[in-house]
C-alpha cells in the first residue's frame, strides 16, 4: 500500500471535524512525499508537480492552523509505506489529482458544519488549496 493510497483511505473514512482534519493533513503530507521526488525539470509536468508541491504545503500549513486539528507530532512514513510506486508521473498526477479532489470535498463539508470560525477559515483555505492541485494535475499534460 502507498502512502496516497492509505491518506486516501483515511479521508474517505474520517467521521468528524477532527478526524477530516487530521485525515487532511495526512493527506497533504502523503502528496508532498510522492511529488518531491518526480520533480523533474526536463519533464513536461514539472512546472505543474512544482506548483501541486506548493498547493500541498499551503494547504498543510492550513489545516495546522485549525483549532480542532489533533495535537501532531512530525510524521514519518509508516514503515511498509511508500511515497509512491515508481509508476509513471503521469499516473501519479492523476492519483494525487483525485486524492486532492476528495481533499477538497470532505474540508468544503467541513467547513460548512464547523463550528469554530477557525476551523471554518483552515477548512475553506485549505480545501482551496486542494482544487488548486486538482486543478494542476488534471489537465497537466507532458
Amino acid at each position: 500500500m502507498t502512502r496516497i493510497t492509505a491518506a486516501q483511505h483515511r479521508v474517505q473514512q474520517a467521521s468528524n471535524l477532527a478526524a477530516v482534519l487530521d485525515a487532511a493533513y495526512e493527506a497533504f503530507e502523503a502528496m508532498l512525499s510522492a511529488i518531491h521526488p518526480v520533480q523533474d525539470p526536463a519533464s513536461g509536468l514539472f512546472a505543474a508537480f512544482v506548483m501541486a508541491a506548493a498547493s500541498a504545503a499551503n494547504g498543510r500549513n492550513a489545516v495546522a492552523l485549525a483549532p480542532s486539528l489533533p495535537g501532531r507530532p512530525l510524521l514519518a512514513v509508516p514503515a511498509g509505506q511508500r511515497p509512491w510506486s515508481q509508476e509513471r508521473p503521469e499516473r501519479l498526477a492523476e492519483v494525487v489529482a483525485g486524492l486532492s479532489q476528495l481533499v477538497a470535498g470532505r474540508l468544503a463539508q467541513a467547513a460548512a458544519c464547523a463550528p469554530d470560525t477557525g476551523d471554518r477559515a483552515a477548512c475553506t483555505h485549505a480545501a482551496r488549496s486542494a482544487r488548486d492541485i486538482c486543478g494542476l494535475l488534471s489537465t497537466s499534460r507532458p
